[in-house]
């Protein structure tokens, strides 16, 4: 965005860049094992993970001559945040060509916990990430605050930053082959590192300085920044059509366009939509509204309804947080107080302020439409999101599978001799229950959908009382055979399967108990049902789950 914002033109190769993008989603997968070159892995993994590695750098490649082709096509305006993206570029180059260095197994193998790793990785960050953060704090902060950053102040950070951080990182490549290990902070002055090492924490203390410069220049432009008036950097996306700072209402109108730089292609926009030419013009309920359209031509779907301001949503991230950070220190009583606050705060959340059944089954939205306001399936955002949000939940599950595979495949005694496995029998058990429980949640739909609310709430209570014995039945297996998950990492594989499909059985009683409430106290109807759709389609993924889990640690236990 800011780029072709900068040059006034659109970004050269756009597909280009967002299938680079995705590619190098794909790849991420495949080349984490490159942090692990040194731990004994056999060579097939190491040629897996290395070509894996080595490969990322073409998507990436390419995002970079994107970024080339539209500055070397369009005219460069001069400003702080096209330096800080020039910056990032270049300082991104940098730790990707020594990326590419460590991807060869044999290389790392010398450079391995030594400054050359920390050198390359602050390269990667601080030009993959800060420099593209501190470039877009500059970019947007007139949008968010209605005033300029001050343009000399940015400079100033912006070279010292610049200078500082490769002055710091640019000479632990050297010290690194020189054979620094990192982490190390006492070492003898023989070594021939002291100079090396002085001038990288002078430098630093530089980049420090850059830094805090523009934090300062952040807090006082807040105040005292020169008045940015409307799109002060002729920006063609959608966001700087409004006054800046913005009315609390955002737009007033939602527009029709045809283009990624709408401003570019239609200066007059911004007047039009002031004045009520577009979709859901003036919100006459005084509710929140949005569109719902379909994915690639963006075509009307829906009008959302969504909650009004609230603190829910803080309290119930809080509570999660908690959660995390207490139970890294230990802290068991701040986290059972952080998990209840979490649930009673994101149960009350779902239950006020999503799902509502609407006051009609359509709505006005202008341009000569009249859109629904819900929708239940495939069609809903909230399926999608449940969709999106377990694909990659199943992916995690995959690493745990891979896990143990990979250990069967370097271990000859995986399982390891005179080590009972969970048998075969609890395992089918836990499969069976797993795969009635999910039929009792699909059929509650089924029979929901055909008006049978009561046949659906017994589906729902049988479906709950299916999911505990599912449960009951994971944990018997590796607790009747002794298993012990501090003895062995096949043990200890072997329950965290189990947990994990326990944690999302027991997260799935909640949802099912939940749909239960909503369909008791009627809101949850025959034509109102996206939260048991949404819950069904969770047990699609759960249930897959468990079944895999069965034939991993019983099955192919039992075989093995």
């Amino acid at each position: 965005m800011i780029i072709p914002t900068f040059v006034q033109r659109p970004i050269a190769g756009y597909s280009w860049i967002v299938l680079s993008a995705l590619g190098t989603g794909f790849l991420s997968f495949g080349l984490w094992v490159h942090h692990m070159f040194t731990t004994g892995l056999p060579g097939v993994s190491l040629g897996f993970f290395s070509a894996a590695s080595e490969a990322v750098a073409i998507p990436t490649g390419i995002q970079i001559f994107v970024f080339i082709a539209t500055v070397m096509l369009g005219r460069v305006q001069r400003s702080v945040p096209m330096l800080f993206s020039l910056g990032a570029l270049a300082t991104f180059i940098v730790g990707g060509s020594t990326g590419v260095m460590i991807a060869v197994a044999p290389f790392d193998f010398q450079v391995h916990d030594t400054h050359f790793i920390v050198a390359h990785l602050h390269y990667t960050l601080i030009g993959g990430m800060l420099f593209p953060v501190m470039a877009g704090v500059w970019y947007f902060y007139p949008f968010v605050t209605g005033r300029m950053l001050s343009r000399r102040l940015g400079i100033w950070s912006f070279w010292l930053s610049f200078i500082g951080f490769n002055a710091a990182f640019l000479p632990m490549h050297l010290t690194g082959l020189l054979g620094m290990p990192r982490r190390v902070f006492t070492y003898g002055a023989d070594m021939g590192w002291t100079w090396l090492n002085l001038w990288s924490s002078v430098a630093a203390f530089v980049f420090a300085a850059g830094f805090l410069l523009f934090v300062w220049d952040c807090v006082r432009s807040y105040t005292k920044g020169a008045p940015a008036g409307r799109n002060p950097w002729r920006a063609g996306t959608l966001e700087w059509m409004s006054p800046a700072p913005g009315q609390v209402y955002g737009v007033r109108a939602i527009p029709q366009i045809g283009s990624r730089y709408p401003l570019w292609d239609d200066p007059d926009l911004p007047r039009r939509i002031e004045g009520g030419d577009g979709y859901l013009p003036d919100a006459p309920e005084g509710l929140r509204e949005t569109l719902v359209t379909t994915v690639l031509d963006a075509e009307p779907l829906q009008v959302l309804r969504i909650q009004g301001p609230t603190w829910v949503p803080m309290v119930t991230a809080a509570g999660l947080g908690g959660v995390f950070i207490f139970s890294t220190f230990a802290l068991w009583l701040p986290v059972l107080a952080s998990a209840l606050l979490f649930m009673v705060a994101m149960l009350y959340w779902l239950w006020t302020g999503t799902a509502i059944i609407p006051d009609k089954p359509v709505k006005e939205v202008g341009m000569g439409q009249r859109l629904p306001l819900y929708r239940a399936g495939p069609t809903s955002t909230g399926w999608w999101a449940m969709f999106i949000t377990m694909t990659g939940d199943l992916t995690a599950f995959l690493a745990l599978i891979f896990g143990y595979f990979f250990f069967w495949t370097i271990h000859p005694d995986f399982p390891p001799p005179g080590t009972d496995g969970p048998g075969w029998r609890w395992p089918l058990v836990a499969a069976g229950l797993t795969l009635v429980t999910w039929g009792l949640t699909l059929g509650a739909r089924l029979v929901n959908a055909r008006g049978h609310v009561r046949w659906a709430q017994v589906c729902l209570g049988l479906a709950m009382a299916g999911g505990v014995a599912a449960a009951l039945a994971q944990m018997a297996g590796p607790w009747l055979a002794g298993l012990d998950a501090t003895a062995h990492s096949y043990q200890a594989i072997v329950w965290a399967l189990v947990l994990w499909v326990v944690l999302h059985i027991a997260a799935g009683l909640i949802m099912q108990a939940y749909c239960l409430a909503r369909s008791l106290f009627g809101r949850l109807t025959p034509t109102h049902d996206a939260d048991l759709w949404n819950v069904t389609l969770y047990w699609h993924f759960t249930t897959a789950s468990a079944l895999l889990t069965a034939a991993v640690i019983g099955g192919f236990g039992y075989l093995t």
